[in-house]
């Protein structure tokens, strides 16, 4: 936390992004995330080298070796704009002017779903309270609120006292839970099964019904026998032997 403080305070006008320091059997290797790597350089090395002297020094730190990362979208990283909202309210410009500027700045990047910027402190008179700007969309609980929100902290130091301003991006490429998306190509692909399928089933059909149907001889046949002829034939032989013998007997 000493070495972070240390290097927000130093890099101020650089954007400073964020510190990470891993130890190594080589030494100490600190990586700084900025939106101006020349300014964390400087001419020939020369700031870097005295960064690197300091961090030796005061933080007993052994064979500290210094790399810088440039941060691709200083407008979507919160550490950067907090830091940029706290050196403007430090050089004496207007909370809610420098606030509404802020948030249009990360707005008109393209690539926040929203964001939502707070000051803290003493703002307009002797009595704290906090102003909000918001703008978009932001989650304020579960799994999207921890890792689709970057979140930045800075303070500012005035005569009226200490202000903090926090500062919370939220990513367009944050996975919603109340999204949905249709797989085209998968629909595609079931619709030409289905579509498949019901051709064939429609050609079994006619071939059955074709293999079922009678010849034009047989129906012709059919249609000359009169309905007459067909209640005569239709008895049953046991049938016809009783009647016949029910006859002899009347006799």
């Amino acid at each position: 936390m000493q070495i972070n403080e240390y290097l927000r305070s130093e890099l101020v006008r650089a954007g400073f992004a964020g510190v990470d320091v891993q130890k190594t059997p080589l030494g100490v290797r600190i990586t700084l995330r900025t939106s101006r790597p020349g300014l964390v350089i400087g001419k020939g090395g020369k700031r870097i080298q005295e960064i690197t002297d300091i961090l030796q020094d005061r933080f007993d730190l052994e064979m500290p070796q210094i790399e810088v990362e440039e941060v691709p979208n200083p407008d979507l990283n919160a550490q950067i704009m907090a830091e940029r909202l706290a050196y403007s309210l430090d050089r004496g410009r207007h909370y809610r002017r420098a606030g509404y500027y802020i948030l249009r700045k990360i707005m008109d990047s393209g690539g926040a779903l929203g964001a939502e910027i707070r000051v803290s402190g003493k703002v307009t008179s002797q009595r704290a309270r906090t102003q909000i700007f918001r703008a978009g969309t932001m989650t304020k609980s579960g799994y999207q609120s921890q890792e689709g929100v970057d979140k930045g902290v800075a303070q500012c130091v005035q005569k009226s006292g200490t202000l903090g301003i926090v500062v919370k991006i939220q990513h367009v490429d944050t996975k919603m839970g109340d999204e949905v998306k249709i797989k085209y190509d998968l629909l595609t692909k079931a619709q030409a099964e289905a579509e498949s399928k019901l051709a064939k089933t429609k050609v079994e059909h006619i071939i059955e019904e074709e293999a079922s149907g009678l010849a034009k001889e047989d129906e012709k046949i059919i249609d000359e026998v009169d309905e007459e002829a067909i209640s005569e034939i239709s008895l049953a032989p046991e049938e016809e032997e009783a009647e016949k013998k029910d006859e002899k007997d009347e006799k």
